[in-house]
């Protein structure tokens, strides 16, 4: 299996160089190769089933709340 991965991000957000540019991605891309003698529907199956149980991408796509506190 091969992974590509593809982020844009405009640094000046992240630097605090520019207030008009946010500080996260502007966005995320991935591609991935697979090999295998199993046949392309059983490994666009397994491929579908990754995607939809990531929690990674249930993050990215459902924005969930974060909270960030400093501690005494």
């Amino acid at each position: 299996m091969r992974i590509r991965n593809g982020i844009d991000l405009d640094l000046r957000g992240f630097l605090g160089i520019s207030e008009d540019v946010r500080p996260g991605y502007q966005n995320i891309r991935v591609s991935c190769r697979i090999k295998s003698d199993a046949p392309r529907d059983k490994i666009e199956e397994v491929w579908e089933y990754a995607r939809r149980t990531s929690p990674v991408t249930d993050i990215i796509h459902s924005g969930v709340p974060v909270s960030i506190t400093l501690e005494e």
